[in-house]
């Protein structure tokens, strides 16, 4: 009987020169072509639209005398309002910030769905409603801490319709008779997650749903001696030990690979490491991306997030973890809920927010209203552009 190989991992697999990594883009990424230095992300999407023009037309031309003329759906118009609400929200008094913040994020997912439609029939009918709205399940006396003011969706608008374009399985994940709580929604955004925890560690303890990878290293594709290549990452040891998260909730296609190194070299000398990698092996070759590793990428992606700044920062999500407050979508989705309630919020009630800020919870929500829609604009040009957008830390 012929004895099974071990499986060992020898080096990052490449393609045209280039590392095989996981990237900001969270479908159908583009793997090999450069990162993307620009420091105003506003400017080089109008470029990248620009460069990458399509045409606004319907399918069915009855839409047309209903709807106007295609053109007027146009993406790059939405992009160009997402930036001047942008501009409009860096000068606005901090309280009613929420407001053109949430104004931006809604015309970047529409410039994000315009352009990335075959016709403007996809979506023409579902651009006159936002999608979203509070669930007033709750006895209003009582809606003043974050886990009582409530949000749902509906099946048409501009918010479901995003949420089902990134996420296929949105409906299922978030059902319109599903209602979750800011409270829930913020716990689930890694950008705010530190303040989270802190908020609410000291009444009873917080799961940690974030795994940083080590020294901002970032996932990536290693060759196997079995003619395979798997997703590989690394984990701060101190994160998974019994006092931290666990290996074993860290999403079922992924195991922790000690000792699978070529002649028992780790990709990272280091003692305080963890090293993970994805449990199937896909086939590759060293001058294209295969379409088995296109296709597994979409469903690895969904497991890392990343926080927008001028360095690269990912994190594993714990997606196995045994809690309703886990919602295992993608951060963007989440991110535009959370602003949407609390636009509204600063709009119609602004004494609930000024009541907000001065609350026990007035860290976390300051710094989601801080970082929040910085945070949504790098995720969505990723998203358009599937490229690696960094700031280049010049000013």
């Amino acid at each position: 009987m012929k004895r099974k190989t071990k499986l060992e991992l020898t080096r990052p697999l490449c393609v045209n020169g280039r590392e095989v990594q996981i990237n900001k883009a969270y479908t159908n990424q583009q793997f090999v072509k450069p990162t993307t230095l620009a420091d105003d992300i506003f400017t080089y999407v109008s470029f990248f639209y620009m460069t990458h023009r399509k045409a606004m037309h319907y399918k069915n031309p009855l839409l047309k005398d209903e709807y106007g003329d295609a053109k007027q759906y146009d993406y790059e118009f939405y992009w160009k309002q997402a930036e001047n609400f942008y501009q409009a929200y860096n000068s606005m008094p901090f309280e009613t910030k929420p407001v053109a913040a949430y104004y931006c994020m809604l015309n970047a997912a529409k410039s994000y769905i315009s352009y990335s439609s075959s016709s403007v029939d996809d979506f023409v009918e579902q651009f006159g409603t936002h999608g979203i709205n509070e669930s007033k399940s709750v006895e209003k006396s009582i809606i003043f801490d974050l886990d009582r003011i409530q949000v749902k969706h509906k099946d048409k608008g501009v918010f479901p319709l995003m949420g089902r374009m990134l996420d296929k399985n949105f409906n299922e994940v978030w059902q319109t008779s599903k209602s979750y709580s800011l409270k829930q929604l913020l716990y689930n955004l890694c950008f705010v997650h530190r303040a989270y925890v802190l908020t609410y560690s000291t009444r009873n303890k917080t799961e940690e749903l974030f795994i940083p990878l080590y020294n901002k290293s970032v996932p990536t594709y290693y060759r196997g001696n079995d003619n395979k290549s798997y997703l590989v990452c690394f984990l701060d040891l101190k994160h998974c030990v019994k006092k931290g998260p666990v290996i074993s909730s860290i999403s079922t296609e992924f195991i922790e690979s000690k000792d699978e190194y070529k002649n028992n070299e780790k990709p990272i000398d280091n003692k305080n490491v963890t090293i993970i990698r994805s449990k199937d092996g896909l086939p590759y070759y060293t001058d294209s991306i295969s379409k088995e590793i296109r296709c597994y990428n979409n469903m690895f992606r969904r497991n890392f997030v990343y926080i927008h700044g001028n360095s690269r920062m990912w994190y594993i999500k714990r997606t196995d973890l045994t809690s309703e407050n886990i919602i295992n979508l993608n951060s963007t989705t989440i991110n535009m809920a959370v602003m949407h309630r609390i636009s509204e919020i600063a709009r119609y009630k602004p004494e609930q927010l000024n009541r907000m800020l001065k609350s026990k919870e007035k860290w976390l929500i300051h710094e989601y209203i801080s970082n929040s829609l910085d945070q949504f604009i790098d995720e969505i040009s990723a998203e358009i552009t599937k490229q690696e957008i960094m700031c280049s830390g010049m000013r």
